[in-house]
């Protein structure tokens, strides 16, 4: 199956915890990329709305590059997600992808968002503390398993 088909076949399923559509770029792109690498990672499809209708984008020679400065800009820590642009029914889609970051968690202009099902939902300063202790502490966890072993 080449990368359009499989492409398609993930836009007839729909949006879910891994997966969002987006018609265009904006930062609403950003904000699910962050709340992917809060949670599991995930993709944005871009020229894709809502209903799973491909109805692409035009992006220009260096436009996915600005994107990916945008994301990498207005993300902290810093978030590069991979970039792919696909021809889909004779549109082009740019899929972003995020894996699980492993220091949680990641802002976007200070704001942090987690993804639950297929929305993104604000955090509050509770759920962005454990978050960030749950990190610290199994990242503490591996070191320090890795030191009695030495």
């Amino acid at each position: 199956m080449d990368i359009s088909a499989t492409i398609q076949l993930v836009i007839t399923q729909g949006e879910n915890q891994n997966v969002e559509f987006k018609t265009s770029f904006a930062d609403e792109v950003i904000i699910s990329l962050v709340a992917f690498a809060n949670a599991k990672g995930g993709k944005v499809y871009v020229g894709v709305n809502d209903k799973g209708k491909v109805i692409g984008v035009t992006p220009g020679k260096e436009t996915v590059q600005q994107w990916i400065n945008e994301i990498k800009t207005k993300t902290e820590p810093s978030l590069i997600p991979d970039a792919e642009t696909v021809e889909i029914e004779d549109k082009i889609v740019v899929v972003l992808s995020v894996a699980e970051y492993p220091v949680k968690p990641v802002s976007v202009k200070g704001r942090y968002y987690k993804r639950t099902g297929n929305f993104n939902h604000l955090m509050s300063v509770a759920e962005v503390a454990n978050m960030h202790l749950q990190t610290v502490n199994s990242s503490c966890d591996y070191e320090c398993l890795l030191f009695d072993v030495l």
